[in-house]
């Protein structure tokens, strides 16, 4: 096979994967029942932040890297009998801000802190994945 042909079969399988990816993306419909706010947690950012009610102590839910707090929405029911559940979506993900100046790992501790204040949330408990 020819360069020129392993070179247009490559920007063929290319142009077919972005619509395929860009589908999957757009389809994609939110499937648990939830209220949606934003906090902001410094003067560049704010983050958006799950509230699938429920009653009792507060439970935040925090999200491993690479995911949002949608990674719990088939779990969320099983609490929200006992407790109020909260999901913080980190900074770069889902609607969350971000900018070229963040150093999100680094941020974290203090977004979660700033969104317990911000949501004045009593004794929460952290829960992370």
């Amino acid at each position: 096979m020819s360069r020129r042909s392993c070179l247009a079969g490559s920007v063929l399988l290319a142009l077919l994967a972005v619509p395929l990816h860009s589908q999957s993306i757009a389809s994609w419909k939110d499937p648990s029942s939830h209220t949606k706010r934003f906090v902001a947690v410094d003067t560049h950012a704010r983050l958006e932040v799950l509230d699938w009610g429920g009653s009792g102590r507060p439970i935040i839910l925090l999200a491993g890297g690479g995911n949002a707090a949608h990674v719990f929405d088939d779990f969320v029911p099983k609490l929200t009998a006992h407790y109020h559940v909260y999901g913080i979506i980190r900074r770069g993900f889902g609607a969350s801000g971000y900018s070229a100046t963040d150093r999100p790992a680094d941020r974290l501790g203090d977004d979660v802190v700033a969104v317990v204040n911000a949501l004045n949330l009593k004794r929460p408990i952290l829960v992370g994945h």
